[in-house]
């Protein structure tokens, strides 16, 4: 390498041309050139041209034609040359008078570069800028009102030439060479963007990046951040990257044409090389960059682009965190947005996420605006992740970073309490960009993930962690898979040894397995299962597993049948995790049927477990989506509220189960319960429209009789006691015969009462054995009757049917009076004297 006249350093095998705007770091001082210029209409003094007549060596087209003419081809209708390169417009059709009177908008533009040229292209800030490694002299006079290429700028300098185009907007562009130089074109909406996948190559202790017939290296500065540029131009289309990567001292900015390097240190140079762009470093102490250039990892890879990911060992990452740090700090504060933007990529790379959380967060407080941008949005969102800040890591949900964000979505999605299946789906397709991690940051988070994926994936989804590493952090992982396996005596002894690990997060999940183990091969009782998750959660807690200890915890009491004691955790379970609630409906409805189905205490008894279920399934039934499900509750309440004399209460609840009734036959049945509740609280008419409304002509013999004996029961309240009567006349059944005796009763029938009883009796009366307190009342009404009746038959076959059967003091006194006849009484009177 030569060194210049001018005494300024060369990078490149033949003599470099240096433009600088502005430095950001004291660097040895060169001399200056002309910056970039930047496009404006008032530094193009020369007269604008008509539409439809761009100067020679300029080719375009409107939009919606289609023309690329080689402006040599068209020599023969130029018009004579000049000392600029002579350009001549695409060759089209002769405008219209229509289209002559309106501005000619071009997406298409040919540049005359020359053939030999090599060429660089990137975006800086809203401006394009393009650099040519050759003199080239042209006219942009005439874009000037023509559309998206009308703020343009060229200067010369040396034998260098630097072409702006200043847009308002960044704006899809490519560029092709073509003979005698380059288009320049807008690229259509629906055509995606080509870019290139950059592998570098380890090479006499530098790095050689591939280039076809590469051309000058150019130093500049960059016009929108003052960044020391690097452009490796090339003669042929080299595509560059799509995203910014980040090397130790070094990027590499996405670009259009050729590569361009923005150098953080001083020691670092790049030249032509043999086959491409050649970096390297100057001084004995300087990093070496090679190093930078370890395994295969494409750094067009969105996860390791925008977390700034390096192929480092961990000294050399701190190293380059302290770096990036100190020139944050330096920077005036104007200027300090992408520098701290890179020294948080650096601290999440070396897997100190905590740093990097607080650095973009001064950085976006700064400037807002760094928060709209989605590769600032994805650290942050990791970096709150691996913080324990669930809440705040929700853009890593969206799938914006692609294929290669897969990892962190589904990490993401088990941490925040989302569907473990697909959360270990995603993490399984995102696992060998995991292997290419910085060893700080793998360390960090690919036992859990293993271990997710072991306990909640497919086979297909288990099969990316074969084999796993013999390290003891995977030892959970390794008993989850032989469980999978089917080896549950194995995977239970294994999980028994990790349940005293020093680790919380290793011992609570491996004491929670060793539960839900032995529960599901009856090794132990739900109840004791429940005592033991209700011992693992404190220390759940701390390892941060608590959710799903508790989730263990409500099934296992669900499956003891202790209901109350099951919805208490579910609603301390809400309480702590509100984002549960969705999830928990089907544990709270299953534990509210249960607690409606509970049978109701005989006798008209309020015991406290009654009164209990009811506040419970009130206080959680609104938790259930209306259905026929939640139907069946309501009902179920209704008839706990009918049997602790409320039927005001029971009859709201009858109301609100009737429109979720699943077919005619449950709305009858239904409606039928509402007419009783309604009764019973004295609201004749509305139980009068309940039945009514309900009518099912097709109800079974067990509902139609039900609901005509309620229909009899509110006729007798209305005061119709003999159109009850008439009824009830054919129906036999106990509720009929119930109702008919009490009708006769009150019209002091005692006779006909007594029949009617008397087959009631007959009916629920066993024939021998112990009498129940229902059944002892039933007999005594029957004598109450009978004696009223002075039927003495019907009381001498009860007494010697029913007489030698034990009752109650009370109910046998009674019995016993109502069935001895005086001559009985007189006579044992007699021999007592």
């Amino acid at each position: 390498m030569t060194q210049p006249v001018d005494g300024a350093v060369a990078v490149s095998e033949q003599p470099v041309v240096h433009h600088s705007v502005r430095r950001r770091r004291s660097r040895k001082e060169k001399p200056s050139a002309p910056s970039v210029p930047a496009p404006s209409a008032a530094e193009n003094t020369q007269p604008q041209a008509s539409p439809g007549s761009l100067p020679e060596g300029w080719q375009a087209e409107r939009f919606s034609t289609q023309s690329d003419v080689d402006p040599r081809k068209a020599a023969d209708k130029t018009p004579a040359k000049t000392d600029a390169p002579s350009v001549v417009p695409a060759q089209a059709p002769a405008p219209s008078q229509s289209e002559k009177n309106r501005s000619a908008a071009v997406n298409k533009i040919f540049l005359p570069l020359g053939d030999g040229a090599g060429i660089g292209a990137f975006w800086s800030g809203n401006d394009f800028i393009i650099v040519s490694d050759r003199a080239t002299q042209m006219d942009t006079s005439a874009l000037q009102g023509t559309g998206v290429f009308s703020a343009a700028t060229v200067q010369t300098v040396g034998n260098t030439t630097i072409v702006a185009f200043h847009f308002n907007q960044l704006i899809p562009l490519e560029m092709h060479k073509q003979p005698g130089g380059w288009i320049l074109a807008v690229r259509a909406e629906n055509e995606a963007r080509r870019h290139a996948v950059i592998t570098p190559q380890a090479k006499d202790g530098g790095l050689l990046y591939p280039m076809p017939q590469s051309g000058r290296v150019i130093e500049l500065s960059d016009p929108a951040s003052g960044a020391r540029l690097l452009v490796a131009t090339s003669v042929e289309e080299c595509l560059g990257p799509l995203l910014r990567r980040h090397k130790l001292g070094y990027e590499i900015w996405p670009s259009i044409q050729g590569l361009v390097f923005a150098l953080e240190a001083d020691q670092i140079e790049v030249r032509k090389g043999n086959g491409g762009a050649f970096l390297d470093v100057l001084g004995k102490d300087s990093i070496p960059v090679a190093s930078s250039a370890e395994g295969a990892v494409a750094d067009d890879r969105v996860d390791w682009s925008w977390l700034g990911l390096r192929s480092l060992n961990p000294a050399m990452l701190k190293e380059d965190y302290r770096r990036r740090w100190t020139q944050a700090a330096m920077q005036p504060p104007e200027d300090r947005g992408e520098a701290r933007l890179a020294a948080a990529r650096a601290a999440f790379a070396m897997g100190d996420a905590r740093e990097a959380r607080a650095i973009l967060g001064t950085a976006i407080e700064d400037n807002p605006e760094l928060a709209l941008q989605p590769n600032v949005t994805f650290l942050q969102a990791a970096s709150n992740l691996l913080t324990g800040n669930a809440e705040g890591a929700s853009a890593l949900a969206n799938p914006e970073a692609g294929s290669d964000g897969v990892l962190w979505r589904g990490l993401y999605m088990a941490r925040s309490g989302g569907n473990p299946a697909k959360a270990a789906t995603l993490m399984a397709q995102g696992f060998l960009n995991l292997q290419s991690y910085p060893e700080s940051l793998k360390k960090q988070i690919q036992p859990e993930i293993a271990t997710f994926i072991a306990r909640y994936g497919s086979d297909e989804d288990r099969s990316v962690l074969e084999p796993l590493p013999a390290d003891g952090r995977f030892d959970l992982a390794r008993a989850f898979m032989t469980l999978k396996a089917g080896d549950q005596d194995k995977a239970l002894s294994m999980f028994s040894h990790l349940a005293s690990d020093r680790k919380p997060e290793v011992a609570v999940v491996a004491t929670e397995q060793v539960l839900g183990t032995k529960l599901a091969n009856g090794r132990i009782r739900p109840a004791e299962a429940a005592s033991g998750y209700e011992k693992l959660l404190f220390a759940a807690r701390q390892a941060g597993v608590e959710k799903e200890v508790r989730h263990n915890l409500i099934a296992a009491l669900t499956q003891a049948g202790e209901w109350p004691r099951a919805l208490i955790s579910v609603d301390d379970d809400l309480r702590l995790f509100p984002e549960d609630r969705i999830a928990l409906v089907p544990q709270i409805e299953q534990i509210l049927q249960h607690l409606a189905e509970t049978d109701v205490p005989a006798g008209g008894a309020k015991p406290a477990e009654l009164i209990d279920a009811v506040a419970m399934i009130e206080s959680h039934i609104d938790q259930i989506p209306d259905g026929p499900a939640k139907g069946k509750i309501l009902a179920g309440l209704g008839r706990k509220l009918q049997a602790l004399g409320l039927p005001g209460k029971a009859a709201i609840a009858f109301e609100r189960a009737l429109p979720l009734a699943s077919d005619d036959a449950q709305r009858a049945a239904l409606g039928a319960e509402l007419a009783q509740a309604d009764i019973d609280a004295q609201r004749l008419g509305q139980a009068r429209r309940a039945l009514d409304e309900t009518q099912d002509p097709g109800a079974d013999a067990t509902l139609a009789s039900r609901r005509r004996v309620i229909t009899a029961g509110l006729l007798a309240r209305e005061g119709s006691r003999d159109q009850a009567l008439q009824l009830l006349a054919q129906d036999e059944s106990d509720a009929s015969l119930d109702l008919k005796g009490r009708i006769l009763e009150e019209q002091r029938n005692w006779p006909e009462a007594v029949l009617v009883v008397g087959r009631l009796a007959t009916k629920n009366l066993p024939e021998v054995g112990a009498l129940t307190p229902e059944q002892q009342q039933l007999a005594i009404r029957l004598a109450t009757d009978a004696a009223r009746a002075n039927d003495w038959g019907t009381l001498d076959r009860l007494r010697e049917w029913v007489g030698g059967r034990r009752m109650s003091a009370e109910r046998q006194r009674i019995f016993t009076l109502l069935v001895t006849s005086p001559e009985d009484e007189l006579r044992k009177r007699a021999q007592l004297q």
